[in-house]
Protein backbone atom coordinates (compact mmCIF):
# COMPACT_ATOMS: atom_id res chain seq x y z
CA UNK A 1 0.00 0.00 0.00
CA UNK A 2 1.36 3.34 -0.92
CA UNK A 3 0.66 6.24 1.74
CA UNK A 4 0.41 9.68 0.63
CA UNK A 5 2.03 10.86 4.03
CA UNK A 6 4.67 10.26 5.91
CA UNK A 7 4.18 8.09 8.76
CA UNK A 8 6.76 5.92 11.54
CA UNK A 9 4.79 2.99 13.10
CA UNK A 10 7.33 2.95 15.46
CA UNK A 11 5.75 6.59 16.55
CA UNK A 12 2.35 7.18 17.52
CA UNK A 13 0.88 10.17 15.46
CA UNK A 14 0.96 12.32 17.97
CA UNK A 15 4.28 11.83 19.21
CA UNK A 16 5.12 12.64 15.70
CA UNK A 17 3.47 15.99 15.77
CA UNK A 18 5.42 17.04 19.02
CA UNK A 19 8.88 15.95 17.21
CA UNK A 20 7.02 18.19 14.10
CA UNK A 21 6.46 20.84 16.03
CA UNK A 22 10.14 20.94 17.91
CA UNK A 23 11.87 21.11 14.36
CA UNK A 24 9.90 24.07 13.15
CA UNK A 25 10.80 26.15 16.45
CA UNK A 26 14.22 25.00 16.54
CA UNK A 27 14.18 25.87 12.24
CA UNK A 28 11.57 28.72 12.62
CA UNK A 29 13.73 30.30 16.22
CA UNK A 30 17.04 30.91 14.41
CA UNK A 31 18.80 34.19 13.86
CA UNK A 32 18.18 37.50 15.39
CA UNK A 33 16.51 38.09 18.88
CA UNK A 34 14.05 40.19 19.19
CA UNK A 35 15.77 42.51 21.03
CA UNK A 36 17.81 43.10 17.66
CA UNK A 37 20.89 41.65 15.66
CA UNK A 38 22.65 39.19 17.27
CA UNK A 39 25.98 39.90 19.29
CA UNK A 40 29.16 39.56 16.54
CA UNK A 41 32.39 37.71 16.83
CA UNK A 42 35.83 38.95 15.19
CA UNK A 43 38.69 37.24 13.95
CA UNK A 44 41.68 38.56 11.84
CA UNK A 45 44.32 37.38 9.55
CA UNK A 46 47.63 39.85 8.72
CA UNK A 47 48.50 38.23 4.89
CA UNK A 48 51.43 40.59 4.08
CA UNK A 49 50.39 44.44 3.95
CA UNK A 50 47.10 42.98 4.28
CA UNK A 51 44.68 42.59 7.02
CA UNK A 52 41.64 40.26 6.58
CA UNK A 53 38.78 40.58 9.25
CA UNK A 54 35.35 38.45 9.42
CA UNK A 55 32.46 38.89 11.70
CA UNK A 56 30.22 36.07 12.51
CA UNK A 57 27.45 35.94 15.01
CA UNK A 58 28.68 34.32 18.55
CA UNK A 59 26.25 31.89 18.45
CA UNK A 60 26.16 30.38 14.83
CA UNK A 61 22.72 29.20 13.90
CA UNK A 62 21.88 26.05 11.30
CA UNK A 63 19.38 26.67 8.72
CA UNK A 64 18.84 30.03 9.04
CA UNK A 65 20.91 32.94 6.95
CA UNK A 66 23.44 35.25 8.74
CA UNK A 67 24.96 38.49 8.02
CA UNK A 68 28.82 37.95 7.68
CA UNK A 69 30.87 41.07 7.40
CA UNK A 70 34.38 41.32 6.03
CA UNK A 71 36.62 44.02 6.38
CA UNK A 72 39.78 44.70 4.50
CA UNK A 73 42.49 46.74 5.74
CA UNK A 74 45.67 47.55 3.45
CA UNK A 75 48.90 49.37 4.77
CA UNK A 76 48.84 52.37 6.79
CA UNK A 77 45.07 51.21 7.98
CA UNK A 78 43.67 52.34 5.44
CA UNK A 79 40.32 50.38 3.74
CA UNK A 80 40.18 48.81 1.04
CA UNK A 81 37.01 49.11 -1.20
CA UNK A 82 37.67 48.06 -4.75
CA UNK A 83 38.32 44.27 -3.77
CA UNK A 84 36.03 41.27 -5.14
CA UNK A 85 35.59 38.95 -2.04
CA UNK A 86 33.39 35.73 -1.71
CA UNK A 87 33.64 33.16 0.74
CA UNK A 88 34.17 29.23 0.67
CA UNK A 89 32.02 27.87 3.55
CA UNK A 90 33.75 23.55 4.27
CA UNK A 91 32.63 21.28 6.79
CA UNK A 92 35.76 19.17 6.50
CA UNK A 93 34.31 16.26 8.36
CA UNK A 94 31.81 16.06 6.05
CA UNK A 95 32.49 15.26 1.52
CA UNK A 96 29.60 18.17 0.68
CA UNK A 97 29.78 20.87 -2.23
CA UNK A 98 31.35 24.05 -0.47
CA UNK A 99 29.07 27.39 -0.59
CA UNK A 100 30.51 30.05 -1.95
CA UNK A 101 28.75 33.22 -1.28
CA UNK A 102 29.97 37.05 -2.99
CA UNK A 103 30.16 39.39 -0.88
CA UNK A 104 28.86 43.10 -1.05
CA UNK A 105 30.87 45.97 -0.62
CA UNK A 106 29.85 48.41 1.73
CA UNK A 107 31.80 50.95 1.98
CA UNK A 108 35.31 51.82 4.34
CA UNK A 109 36.28 48.51 3.57
CA UNK A 110 33.50 46.32 4.50
CA UNK A 111 31.95 43.45 2.42
CA UNK A 112 28.37 41.77 3.34
CA UNK A 113 27.46 38.14 2.61
CA UNK A 114 24.96 35.81 3.75
CA UNK A 115 25.79 32.61 4.45
CA UNK A 116 24.15 29.32 5.78
CA UNK A 117 25.16 26.71 7.82
CA UNK A 118 23.13 23.63 7.37
CA UNK A 119 24.95 21.45 9.82
CA UNK A 120 26.34 21.77 13.12
CA UNK A 121 30.07 21.19 13.70
CA UNK A 122 33.00 23.32 13.35
CA UNK A 123 33.12 24.77 9.74
CA UNK A 124 36.37 26.30 7.69
CA UNK A 125 35.63 29.45 6.51
CA UNK A 126 38.05 31.01 3.88
CA UNK A 127 37.78 34.34 3.03
CA UNK A 128 38.39 34.86 -0.63
CA UNK A 129 39.83 38.61 -1.69
CA UNK A 130 41.05 40.04 -5.04
CA UNK A 131 42.88 43.33 -4.70
CA UNK A 132 44.74 44.88 -7.65
CA UNK A 133 44.88 41.26 -9.43
CA UNK A 134 46.07 39.47 -6.59
CA UNK A 135 44.29 37.15 -4.61
CA UNK A 136 44.34 36.60 -0.90
CA UNK A 137 43.02 33.39 1.18
CA UNK A 138 42.11 34.50 4.70
CA UNK A 139 41.08 30.55 6.60
CA UNK A 140 39.16 30.80 9.65
CA UNK A 141 37.37 28.16 11.45
CA UNK A 142 33.57 28.78 12.52
CA UNK A 143 31.95 26.50 15.62
CA UNK A 144 27.58 26.08 14.99
CA UNK A 145 25.18 25.17 17.44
Amino acid sequence: MIRSHWYCPALPRRRLAVVGFAILLLVGGCGETAGGPANMATQQQALGPLTIALETPERVQLLAEQDVVVTLIGEGGQPIDDAEVWLVLIMPTMPMRPNEPDARPAGHGHYHATAIFPMSGTWNLEVHATVRGQEHVALFHVQTL
